[in-house]
Formats: C-alpha cells, sequence, structure tokens
C-alpha cells in the first residue's frame, strides 16, 4: 500500500447603593452606562478589539487554473500558475488570494519534493488567522494535511484533514481534504507505507466512510465534481482491494476511469484505477 499522495473580560464594578438615591453615571469617554445599585449597562473591556481585514480583491482566474490542474494531477504546470500567485499577491487586499495559493501550492510540491510544502502551507495558515475565511483555512490545512501524509505522519495528517474539511466541507479543499482523510487512516490501518498487514481494521473501515463522504459532497456535475468523485472512487476501489470484494474494486475503478477521463486528468491520476482494475482482470459489464 503506498500513501500518495486556537479576554480577560473587565468586571463592571458594581458600587453598593449605601442607601444613597439611584443615579446613571457614566464617566467622560465611557461608552458604556453603569447603575449605583448594581445594575449592568454593558461590559466594558480594556483591550484593543482587532481591526478587520480590509476588503480582498477578487480571486485572479490563474487561481481556479491552478487547482483545476492540482486536482487533476498536473502538479509541476500547477506549482507553475500558484507560485506567482503566492508569491507576486502580497497586498493587504491580496491576503485571500496569496492565502489560497499558498495552501494548494503546498498539495502539489507534497506530491514532487514534500519538504518544498513546508513555506506555502504555513503562510496559507497565517493568512487563514488573519482573514477569518473558512475556504482560506481549509485550503492552508489542506496544504498541512498534505506535507504530513507525505511524510507518513498518519496521526497529525488525520488532525489536519478532518480540520480542513469541516471548515468549508463543500469547496473543493474541503472535499479533497476528505479524500485525503481517508487515505491517511488507510495509513493508519497498516501502520506503515510498507506493511501488508492491517493493523487497525476499523481504520479501513472508516476510510471507506471518509470516501464515500467525498463522493457524496463533490455531487454535481462539470469537471470539478467529476475529479474529485474520480479521487474518492480510486479510494473506494483501493478499500476494496484490500478486502478482496473484487466486485466493488472493479465498479469504484471504473467509475474512477471515466470520470478522470471526463475531466482531464493527468496519465498519473489515470494510471492508479486503471492498474487496479487491469490487475484483478476486471470486465466493464
Amino acid at each position: 500500500m503506498k500513501p500518495t499522495i486556537p479576554t480577560l473580560l473587565a468586571l463592571l464594578l458594581l458600587v453598593p447603593a449605601c442607601g444613597k438615591p439611584k443615579t446613571d453615571t457614566t464617566n467622560p469617554g465611557d461608552t458604556t452606562a453603569s447603575t449605583t445599585d448594581g445594575g449592568d449597562a454593558g461590559a466594558v473591556t480594556d483591550e484593543p478589539q482587532p481591526e478587520p481585514p480590509p476588503a480582498q480583491d477578487p480571486d485572479p482566474a490563474e487561481l481556479a487554473q491552478g487547482v483545476h490542474q492540482v486536482l487533476t494531477g498536473n502538479y509541476e504546470e500547477a506549482i507553475a500558475t500558484l507560485e506567482p500567485i503566492h508569491t507576486g499577491m502580497r497586498e493587504p487586499s491580496q491576503m485571500r488570494a496569496s492565502g489560497l495559493a499558498g495552501g494548494w501550492l503546498a498539495v502539489a510540491h507534497a506530491q514532487i519534493v514534500f519538504e518544498n510544502a513546508e513555506a506555502p502551507a504555513q503562510y496559507g495558515l497565517e493568512m487563514a488567522s488573519k482573514l477569518q475565511d473558512p475556504e482560506v483555512e481549509a485550503a492552508a490545512k489542506l496544504g498541512r494535511g498534505a506535507l504530513l501524509l507525505a511524510q507518513e505522519d498518519y496521526d497529525a495528517a488525520k488532525q489536519a484533514l478532518q480540520a480542513a474539511a469541516a471548515a468549508s466541507p463543500a469547496s473543493a479543499q474541503g472535499i479533497l481534504a476528505q479524500v485525503l482523510h481517508a487515505q491517511a487512516l488507510i495509513g493508519t490501518a497498516f501502520g506503515s507505507a510498507e506493511s501488508t498487514e492491517l493493523a487497525k481494521p476499523e481504520d479501513l473501515d472508516a476510510a471507506k466512510r471518509s470516501y464515500e463522504a467525498a463522493l457524496q459532497a463533490a455531487g454535481g456535475t462539470g469537471a470539478e465534481a467529476d475529479i474529485l468523485k474520480g479521487r474518492a472512487n480510486e479510494g473506494l476501489a483501493a478499500v476494496a482491494k484490500y478486502k478482496r470484494d473484487k466486485a466493488a474494486l472493479c465498479a469504484a475503478a471504473f467509475a474512477a476511469v471515466d470520470q478522470y477521463k471526463a475531466a482531464g486528468a493527468s496519465s498519473f491520476l489515470l494510471d492508479g484505477p486503471s492498474r487496479m482494475a487491469s490487475d484483478e482482470k476486471c470486465k466493464k459489464k
């Protein structure tokens, strides 16, 4: 089995009435009022509130192109497309674009030279914390999870990818995170990339559920839906292989091949389900 791919609230001092008549008191500069009988018209905080992020520019068209290249397995092309967005769009109004590019760039790097994924994944996480944008958060944690998966740190990868999927479950980054989360579960099921014996069979069952969730979330039609469904079906074929369920393997593998072809996937991606179907001598009905 080979893996691929966290106020101090200022307490309003209550002044006892001590027999004095009830009066409203507001100190100069205060934005809230208190009453001498213990009434509280609002909490006061001494801590400065963070300024909201500036309005963000629309995502550049090249970003969608780079995401499609990652999804279809054209990783070197994706790096060439996403790198200029990640490194060149650093104005305050471009944090979303560069943060998204950083997360997806990390995914692409993790498939080729995983050490190169560290910096863009970290940058994406920084932008996510500044923007509070769920799609940026999902992309950044997807990038981090892809790096951990490439390093075969399956437990840490599971956590990062589960968080990515939860941050933006209906987005491409959230759905791909669900797929890679399942892949990490296969890793923990076997314990290592070299093992052929199941160490935790329950994780293989969990992987199947995660692939099925990704398949359902992908839904719809179009190239993006096709490629995401293809990735989920390839994973289901792999689970069926480990469970020695030939019928399920063949059905999922053929579905993946068809979806990959419809989305224009690379030969690198097509090779996986095609080889599984060939090895099992699957026959299309």
